[in-house]
């Protein structure tokens, strides 16, 4: 694990930093999916987390795969009630909810623009803000299609541990998005 710490607080006022939901957000459920909010749980320690990132970063977007809906075994219904959960999570911890929030429910036999490790979804997140410069952007995910998404902008690669996933193309490595933003602080 690369321990040391990547940026300074001061330097990363002008970063966006992209999250994978799956992983790092929530708990994985291995081969299936969040289909209702009770299958939701939030990673421990995962709100204080984003409420110091969203006070240390310009903006913090979420990209999430989700073909779950296009198999139907959840309706985009069911994904927005799992989110409002989410939403309101946050909310009840006097937090914001994400600067931006996409989703990808196609399959991945489709190799859709939109779905992971194609950048479509950030290539949108840019399209709303303008600014965001890819040298001062971090992708933060538990998968390989994570990191191979963050290649295909030049994004700095943070993985979040997962033992469902073994790969080494990141270049820093935490156990939670709590060790990652607690590194980032300091």
């Amino acid at each position: 694990m690369n321990e040391h710490k990547p940026f300074s607080p001061e330097s990363l006022t002008d970063f966006t930093i992209f999250l994978d939901r799956d992983g790092v957000i929530n708990l994985p459920i291995v081969d299936d999916y969040a289909k209702q909010p009770s299958d939701f749980i939030l990673v421990d320690g995962v709100l204080d987390a984003l409420g110091k990132l969203q006070q240390m970063v310009k903006r913090v977007v979420m990209v999430t795969n989700q073909q779950g809906v296009h198999r139907k075994v959840m309706s985009e219904k069911d994904l927005e009630n799992v989110h409002l959960k989410l939403y309101n999570s946050l909310k009840n911890k006097g937090l914001s909810y994400f600067d931006a929030s996409f989703y990808a429910p196609y399959l991945k036999e489709e190799s859709h623009e939109w779905r992971k490790p194609k950048n479509g979804m950030l290539l949108k997140a840019k399209s709303y803000f303008p600014d965001i410069d890819w040298t001062k952007a971090i992708m933060v995910g538990d998968s390989p299609g994570d990191m191979q998404l963050a290649d295909t902008l030049g994004i700095t690669k943070v993985k979040i541990a997962n033992p469902q996933f073994l790969f080494d193309n990141q270049d820093y490595t935490y156990p939670d998005l709590g060790s990652f933003v607690a590194a980032m602080s300091k």
